[in-house]
């Protein structure tokens, strides 16, 4: 049954992703240990960003884009929301209304939903997107891109978006 998982679901990392993926990680912990205070829930969306880039480098959801861009549009959604109060169901509308507006945008990031529930939940500053989600997101895919080209086996990263011919994400047929 394990090699039946194991062969279903192939991710064989090298090792420096690991080391890559605690160092990120403990810095962020550092970081909020000594400076911010206020965003140690934040290991779990950024643990699963961090395992976006890694293990499925080449999905929509994992580029640079979606990432920085829905992270921040996320998590400032959030925090505008959280000027008007908080509590569980602020944060439902903060969740709700970042889910509705990544897709159009081609924003999609699940991880983002989470930073715009995490304002509501956990009271921040009105600068938590500016200081706290933008350096991360940035450093992650950045340092992601960076030890793409210079580690063997490293998963390519960020993929090579080529505009389809026809202007749409469908394969073209074989015909």
């Amino acid at each position: 049954m394990r090699q039946t998982f194991l062969r279903r679901y192939p991710v064989r990392l090298p090792w420096q992703t690991y080391i890559w993926f605690s160092v990120i990680l403990v810095l962020f912990g550092l970081v909020d240990h000594f400076f911010l205070h206020v965003t140690a829930f934040l290991v779990p969306p950024y643990g699963a960003t961090l395992t976006l880039i890694v293990a499925l480098p080449q999905q929509s959801v994992s580029q640079p884009a979606p990432i920085i861009g829905g992270g921040f549009l996320s998590a400032s959604i959030g925090t505008l929301l959280a000027l008007e109060g908080h509590g569980p169901l602020m944060a439902a509308l903060a969740g709700i209304v970042a889910f509705a507006a990544l897709p159009p945008l081609g924003l999609f990031f699940p991880p983002g939903v989470a930073l715009a529930i995490f304002p509501v939940l956990v009271k921040t500053t009105p600068w938590f997107p500016l200081l706290s989600v933008l350096p991360f997101t940035v450093v992650a895919c950045g340092s992601a891109a960076l030890l793409s080209g210079r580690v063997k086996g490293w998963p390519l990263y960020p993929r090579n978006t080529q505009p389809s011919p026809r202007g749409n994400f469908m394969p073209l047929s074989k015909e």
